[in-house]
């Protein structure tokens, strides 16, 4: 079909073309259009014509173009071309391995992250800090190490314990209750073999300052104890225990003459031939005596009276000992009728070879436990020689359930017919309740004229039985406390004060004298506080110490004697050496209560028997303790996830 009358035909080829033969004239804009619209526009409809609008009151027949030569005229977009030197930075591929490289980089690293994390991991697991002393480390290798040698030495000691069962050498609740408890300390292994390394480094120092060395030879002996199986005797004895004195409570000299009286025939009887069932069952007041005395099989070491066991061993097969007095006034009687020998095993070290144990590390673990014997054995030595003591009168008080309504009385007791416990069912117009009534405001009396004087009489007139050893002083009570209604009406009274004597009354067990001692107040260091304040301000200490103290030594004015160093434990020792003589200490708080001291001298003494038996029990424990709180030690507490391998 023709073009409509009116249009140029669009002919792209001519018209580029012409416009190459023209000069290029910038193009204005059509009105009522922004010029960076154009570009646009042309590349949305391609070539665009142009006609001659049609003029003001023409008419609507459209326009020939005027005669003559005339060119076409197209608009079109320019081509974008690229500037020189930035070809293919947008690219796809660009992008593509741009992105692979990153890939491949953040992979790289994060191995390495993984890889650093690993070996981090690794040498923290091996040989990082389980716990340091001073700044010398203790590694987890180290903890592991010995976590397998004391594991190797708990299930040695357990398939001991089952062979001596299996014997007969030990009862089967014995050998129960010995497995349990090394059961329990194989649960505890990390942290109960952590505390031996601590100790053994802190020891090794302590016992270097000491002149203390160990040879090889005292770990080829010590090497040997543990392989060995210490000698077993089946041990029987008969046990008398002397009677109490009615009046004091406790044996007196008569009551254990008569003992070793009763001891001294029994003896005459076994030598006279009859047979020792018979004596055990007859004589022997302890309950072993329903099984003849038999007390099983005993090692030297086994725990009991150290002088019998000596005794008992120095015996051959069937012999008998002596009448010996033990440290505790029980007279005893002892027997021996089997004897298994000690005996070593031959296959102990290959044992511990077997487990995986170097030879060397375990003679390592050897070393320490024989540093530690014979630090003992120096520091018990050097507390038993001739050193500075101090005489002391103490004031304690026994740790007590806080009770804000509670308050704190003592009281003696006068029952009729001296019988607290058949005074409820006894008929109030017997006799006997007027005579304990007379009784008690007697007492009562007296004590109004002399206060200092209510210890003595609670402690030799009270029909209470604790009194004797109390002087009638009573736990805390409170309202909601189950005690005798007359009683609990009498020490609540309102406006009692410290040291108030109430007059006497009558309850269900007897007639009472009671003396308020005081509420509970803010507790028993603070009440010990108030009564350093009287003692410094020049109050009796031994009459403080007899009514208020709670131990045994308040009969006594609390006086405890002469301390040695190492004799108490480290904060009541401390208290004690630096108070100045004739000086009251500071109140010290106790696991088991508050302690209050008054020195009254030193001078340069030896330690008794007793002292001894105390430094060998607890002297080292007690210089130990003193010496190690001087170490920095920090542990681990990620070691305790440590297990042996």
């Amino acid at each position: 079909m023709a073009p409509h009358a009116g249009f140029a035909e669009a002919n792209p080829e001519s018209d580029r073309a012409a416009i190459a033969r023209e000069p290029r004239k910038p193009i204005a804009p059509q009105a009522g259009f922004a010029q960076q619209t154009l570009k646009p526009i042309a590349l949305a409809i391609g070539p665009v014509r142009y006609r001659p609008r049609p003029r003001a009151g023409s008419s609507s027949r459209a326009q020939q173009p005027p005669a003559g030569n005339h060119h076409r005229m197209t608009l079109r977009a320019k081509p974008v071309v690229r500037g020189p030197g930035r070809s293919g930075w947008n690219s796809g591929d660009r992008r593509t391995t741009l992105l692979n490289v990153g890939f491949v980089i953040a992979i790289a690293a994060s191995i390495l992250i993984l890889v650093g994390y690993a070996g981090w991991s690794w040498y923290d697991d091996h040989f990082g800090a389980a716990a340091t002393v001073d700044g010398t480390t203790i590694t987890r290798d180290q903890l592991r190490a010995r976590m397998k040698i004391e594991l190797f030495r708990i299930t040695y000691t357990e398939n001991r314990i089952r062979t001596l069962n299996n014997m007969g050498i030990i009862s089967a609740a014995n050998a129960d209750s010995q497995l349990q408890f090394l059961e329990q300390r194989k649960q505890s292994l990390t942290s109960l073999t952590l505390a031996r390394l601590i100790d053994a480094e802190v020891q090794a120092r302590l016992a270097g300052g000491e002149g203390i060395t160990v040879t090889d030879a005292d770990i080829d002996e010590e090497f040997i104890v543990e392989a060995t199986t210490n000698e077993q005797r089946h041990v029987w004895m008969i046990e008398i225990t002397p009677e109490d004195n009615a009046e004091t409570g406790e044996p007196g000299d008569a009551e254990k003459a008569a003992a070793k009286a009763k001891a001294d025939a029994a003896l005459a009887d076994l030598k006279a031939g009859k047979p020792w069932g018979d004596v055990a069952k007859e004589t022997s007041t302890a309950a072993s005596a329903a099984q003849d005395g038999d007390f099983g099989w005993l090692p030297l070491e086994s725990g009991y009276d150290k002088d019998m066991m000596t005794a008992l061993f120095e015996l051959t097969e069937s012999g008998i000992t002596e009448v010996l007095e033990g440290d505790d006034g029980v007279f005893r009687i002892g027997r021996v009728s089997e004897i298994l020998p000690e005996s070593v095993d031959p296959t102990f070290q290959a044992q511990i070879e077997e487990e995986g144990i170097e030879l060397a590390t375990y003679r390592e673990a050897i070393r320490a436990d024989v540093i530690r014997t014979k630090l003992v054995d120096k520091v018990v030595a050097d507390l038993s020689a001739p050193a500075p003591q101090r005489h002391v009168l103490q004031i304690f008080l026994s740790q007590a359930t806080p009770m804000p309504d509670g308050v704190k009385v003592r009281h003696i007791l006068y029952s009729p017919k001296d019988d607290p416990g058949g005074a409820a069912v006894l008929p109030a117009e017997d006799p006997a309740w007027a005579a304990a009534e007379a009784e008690a405001k007697a007492a009562y009396d007296a004590l109004k004229a002399d206060p200092t004087a209510f210890d003595e009489l609670a402690r030799t007139e009270s029909d209470e039985g604790s009194a004797k050893t109390s002087g009638g002083k009573l736990p805390y009570y409170d309202p909601s406390s189950p005690i005798d209604a007359a009683f609990a009406a009498a020490i609540f009274a309102e406006g009692l004060e410290p040291g108030e004597l109430i007059p006497p009354f009558k309850s269900a067990f007897g007639w009472h004298v009671v003396q308020y001692m005081r509420p509970f107040g803010d507790g028993e260091k603070a009440w010990l506080e108030s009564l350093r304040t009287q003692a410094v301000d020049g109050a009796d200490f031994a009459q403080l110490a007899m009514d208020e103290g709670e131990g045994e030594e308040a009969a006594d004015g609390g006086d405890i004697g002469w301390i040695a160093h190492a004799e108490l434990s480290e904060e009541l020792e401390t208290a004690i050496f630096e108070t100045s003589v004739g000086g009251v200490s500071t109140v010290v708080e106790s696991g088991d209560g508050a302690y209050l001291f008054k020195v009254l001298a030193e001078e340069e003494r030896e330690p008794t028997d007793e002292q001894i038996a105390i430094f060998e029990d607890s002297g080292f424990t007690n210089w130990y303790a003193e010496k190690k709180a001087d170490f920095e030690i920090v542990t681990n507490a990620s070691a305790a996830t440590t297990t042996v391998e």
